[in-house]
Protein backbone atom coordinates (compact mmCIF):
# COMPACT_ATOMS: atom_id res chain seq x y z
CA UNK A 1 0.00 0.00 0.00
CA UNK A 2 0.99 3.68 -0.45
CA UNK A 3 2.93 5.26 2.40
CA UNK A 4 4.00 8.67 3.18
CA UNK A 5 0.67 9.71 1.41
CA UNK A 6 -2.19 12.32 2.14
CA UNK A 7 -4.74 10.79 4.14
CA UNK A 8 -2.78 7.44 4.34
CA UNK A 9 -4.24 6.34 7.99
CA UNK A 10 -7.68 6.44 6.38
CA UNK A 11 -6.33 4.44 3.40
CA UNK A 12 -4.50 1.95 5.69
CA UNK A 13 -8.28 1.28 7.59
CA UNK A 14 -9.15 0.61 4.16
CA UNK A 15 -6.48 -2.04 3.12
CA UNK A 16 -6.48 -3.83 6.67
CA UNK A 17 -10.28 -4.17 6.31
CA UNK A 18 -10.12 -5.60 2.62
CA UNK A 19 -7.70 -8.41 4.12
CA UNK A 20 -9.94 -9.41 6.60
CA UNK A 21 -10.64 -13.25 6.24
CA UNK A 22 -14.36 -14.20 5.69
CA UNK A 23 -15.11 -17.25 6.78
CA UNK A 24 -18.30 -19.44 6.79
CA UNK A 25 -19.27 -19.24 10.79
CA UNK A 26 -21.10 -22.57 9.94
CA UNK A 27 -18.19 -24.76 9.24
CA UNK A 28 -17.42 -24.62 12.80
CA UNK A 29 -18.62 -25.79 16.18
CA UNK A 30 -20.66 -23.54 18.39
CA UNK A 31 -17.36 -22.60 20.84
CA UNK A 32 -15.60 -21.44 17.69
CA UNK A 33 -18.08 -19.66 15.62
CA UNK A 34 -18.46 -17.76 19.40
CA UNK A 35 -14.89 -16.98 19.15
CA UNK A 36 -14.60 -15.76 15.81
CA UNK A 37 -17.87 -13.78 15.48
CA UNK A 38 -16.50 -11.80 19.08
CA UNK A 39 -13.25 -11.41 17.00
CA UNK A 40 -14.67 -9.88 13.92
CA UNK A 41 -16.93 -8.29 15.10
CA UNK A 42 -14.33 -5.90 17.41
CA UNK A 43 -12.47 -5.81 14.37
CA UNK A 44 -14.53 -4.53 12.18
CA UNK A 45 -15.07 -1.50 14.08
CA UNK A 46 -12.43 -0.25 15.17
CA UNK A 47 -11.24 -0.84 11.02
CA UNK A 48 -14.04 0.90 10.36
CA UNK A 49 -14.88 3.98 12.81
CA UNK A 50 -10.70 4.65 13.38
CA UNK A 51 -11.62 5.83 16.37
CA UNK A 52 -8.13 6.26 19.28
CA UNK A 53 -8.21 3.29 20.78
CA UNK A 54 -9.96 0.86 18.81
CA UNK A 55 -7.64 -1.65 17.84
CA UNK A 56 -6.12 -1.45 20.97
CA UNK A 57 -9.34 -2.91 22.43
CA UNK A 58 -10.17 -4.85 19.22
CA UNK A 59 -6.38 -6.50 19.44
CA UNK A 60 -7.41 -7.46 23.41
CA UNK A 61 -10.77 -9.00 22.17
CA UNK A 62 -9.03 -11.28 19.93
CA UNK A 63 -5.98 -11.91 22.15
CA UNK A 64 -9.12 -13.38 24.60
CA UNK A 65 -10.72 -15.32 22.10
CA UNK A 66 -7.06 -17.18 21.23
CA UNK A 67 -6.76 -17.67 24.49
CA UNK A 68 -9.64 -19.98 25.40
CA UNK A 69 -8.72 -22.08 22.88
CA UNK A 70 -9.99 -24.22 20.37
CA UNK A 71 -9.71 -25.48 16.50
CA UNK A 72 -6.63 -25.43 14.58
CA UNK A 73 -8.19 -23.95 11.80
CA UNK A 74 -10.35 -21.25 13.90
CA UNK A 75 -7.23 -20.17 15.93
CA UNK A 76 -5.39 -19.75 12.26
CA UNK A 77 -8.48 -17.06 11.44
CA UNK A 78 -7.62 -15.56 14.91
CA UNK A 79 -4.03 -14.91 14.22
CA UNK A 80 -4.50 -13.69 11.21
CA UNK A 81 -7.36 -11.13 12.93
CA UNK A 82 -4.51 -10.26 15.35
CA UNK A 83 -2.11 -9.11 13.11
CA UNK A 84 -4.69 -6.67 11.56
CA UNK A 85 -5.58 -4.93 14.63
CA UNK A 86 -1.83 -4.67 15.16
CA UNK A 87 -1.00 -3.28 12.07
CA UNK A 88 -4.19 -0.68 12.60
CA UNK A 89 -2.45 0.23 16.16
CA UNK A 90 0.48 1.24 14.12
CA UNK A 91 -1.49 4.22 13.20
CA UNK A 92 -2.76 4.85 16.17
CA UNK A 93 0.66 5.24 18.06
CA UNK A 94 2.13 7.07 15.23
CA UNK A 95 1.49 10.99 14.67
CA UNK A 96 -0.24 12.00 11.21
CA UNK A 97 0.51 15.39 9.65
CA UNK A 98 -1.86 17.65 9.25
CA UNK A 99 -1.81 16.29 5.36
CA UNK A 100 -2.64 12.91 6.80
CA UNK A 101 0.52 11.10 6.64
CA UNK A 102 1.80 8.92 9.04
CA UNK A 103 5.25 9.75 10.54
CA UNK A 104 6.94 8.27 13.89
CA UNK A 105 8.16 11.44 15.50
CA UNK A 106 9.50 10.20 18.90
CA UNK A 107 11.46 7.25 20.47
CA UNK A 108 8.82 6.01 22.03
CA UNK A 109 6.59 5.75 18.90
CA UNK A 110 9.31 4.05 17.18
CA UNK A 111 9.89 1.07 20.70
CA UNK A 112 6.08 0.53 19.84
CA UNK A 113 6.32 -0.10 15.99
CA UNK A 114 9.21 -1.62 16.25
CA UNK A 115 7.62 -4.19 18.76
CA UNK A 116 4.26 -4.40 17.22
CA UNK A 117 6.01 -5.23 13.61
CA UNK A 118 7.49 -7.89 15.27
CA UNK A 119 4.57 -9.43 16.49
CA UNK A 120 2.89 -9.03 13.16
CA UNK A 121 6.22 -11.49 11.60
CA UNK A 122 5.89 -13.32 14.53
CA UNK A 123 2.10 -14.18 13.57
CA UNK A 124 3.09 -15.71 10.29
CA UNK A 125 0.22 -13.81 8.94
CA UNK A 126 -0.71 -12.97 4.75
CA UNK A 127 2.27 -12.51 2.86
CA UNK A 128 1.03 -8.50 2.34
CA UNK A 129 1.23 -8.43 6.35
CA UNK A 130 4.57 -9.73 6.86
CA UNK A 131 5.86 -7.01 3.53
CA UNK A 132 4.02 -4.15 5.56
CA UNK A 133 5.80 -5.45 8.96
CA UNK A 134 8.83 -5.47 7.65
CA UNK A 135 8.55 -1.65 5.57
CA UNK A 136 7.66 -0.36 9.08
CA UNK A 137 10.57 -1.90 10.70
CA UNK A 138 12.47 -0.20 7.90
CA UNK A 139 10.30 3.04 8.68
CA UNK A 140 11.33 2.71 11.96
CA UNK A 141 15.42 2.16 11.43
CA UNK A 142 14.93 5.33 9.16
CA UNK A 143 13.67 7.79 12.39
CA UNK A 144 16.36 6.26 13.90
CA UNK A 145 18.94 7.54 12.16
CA UNK A 146 21.07 10.70 12.85
CA UNK A 147 20.81 14.03 10.75
CA UNK A 148 22.42 17.17 10.84
CA UNK A 149 20.20 20.43 10.88
CA UNK A 150 21.79 23.55 9.31
CA UNK A 151 22.76 25.53 11.83
CA UNK A 152 21.66 29.56 11.31
CA UNK A 153 24.39 31.92 9.73
CA UNK A 154 25.32 33.93 12.96
CA UNK A 155 25.66 31.06 15.19
CA UNK A 156 27.93 29.56 12.67
CA UNK A 157 30.00 32.55 12.40
CA UNK A 158 30.81 32.94 15.71
CA UNK A 159 31.64 29.42 16.43
CA UNK A 160 34.12 29.50 14.08
CA UNK A 161 35.36 32.83 14.32
CA UNK A 162 36.18 31.74 18.15
CA UNK A 163 37.83 28.41 17.07
CA UNK A 164 39.81 30.70 14.70
CA UNK A 165 40.78 33.49 17.10
CA UNK A 166 41.11 31.37 20.79
CA UNK A 167 44.82 29.41 19.43
CA UNK A 168 46.48 32.82 18.77
CA UNK A 169 45.72 34.38 21.55
CA UNK A 170 48.31 32.98 23.66
CA UNK A 171 50.67 33.40 20.71
CA UNK A 172 49.83 36.91 20.95
CA UNK A 173 50.43 37.50 24.53
CA UNK A 174 53.51 34.84 24.09
CA UNK A 175 51.75 32.47 26.42
CA UNK A 176 51.79 28.70 25.40
CA UNK A 177 49.53 27.30 28.25
CA UNK A 178 46.59 30.04 26.74
CA UNK A 179 47.94 28.77 23.41
CA UNK A 180 47.04 25.03 24.13
CA UNK A 181 43.38 26.30 26.40
CA UNK A 182 42.49 27.85 23.25
CA UNK A 183 42.79 24.97 21.12
CA UNK A 184 41.37 22.78 23.70
CA UNK A 185 38.01 25.54 24.00
CA UNK A 186 38.26 25.58 20.53
CA UNK A 187 37.69 21.60 20.19
CA UNK A 188 35.06 21.64 23.06
CA UNK A 189 32.86 24.49 21.03
CA UNK A 190 33.22 22.65 17.75
CA UNK A 191 32.40 19.48 19.53
CA UNK A 192 29.25 20.71 21.37
CA UNK A 193 28.54 22.54 17.72
CA UNK A 194 28.19 19.54 15.67
CA UNK A 195 26.42 17.82 18.77
CA UNK A 196 23.39 20.43 19.31
CA UNK A 197 22.83 20.33 15.42
CA UNK A 198 22.31 16.83 15.18
CA UNK A 199 18.71 15.44 15.09
CA UNK A 200 17.03 12.20 15.03
CA UNK A 201 15.08 12.15 11.67
CA UNK A 202 11.90 11.34 13.81
CA UNK A 203 12.52 15.13 15.13
CA UNK A 204 13.00 16.12 11.71
CA UNK A 205 10.28 14.64 10.25
CA UNK A 206 8.39 16.06 13.15
CA UNK A 207 9.95 19.70 12.50
CA UNK A 208 8.90 19.21 8.95
CA UNK A 209 5.19 18.11 9.46
CA UNK A 210 3.99 20.31 12.48
CA UNK A 211 6.06 23.50 11.92
CA UNK A 212 8.20 23.08 15.48
CA UNK A 213 11.16 25.58 15.29
CA UNK A 214 10.01 27.73 12.82
CA UNK A 215 9.57 31.55 13.22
Amino acid sequence: MAVNEPNEWSGLREWLAARITRVDLTDFADPDRVRLSRALTALTSALGEGHDGESHLAAAVVRAELGRGGAPRADDVLRSHLALALAARTAEVRSVTPEGALVVTGARQAAECRALAEEILALSPHPELIAFATDLSRRVDEARRWRWVEPDVWTAAVVGLAVLVLPFVGGAIGDPAVTVAGVLVGAVLVFGFVMAHRKRKWAVDADAAFGRGRP
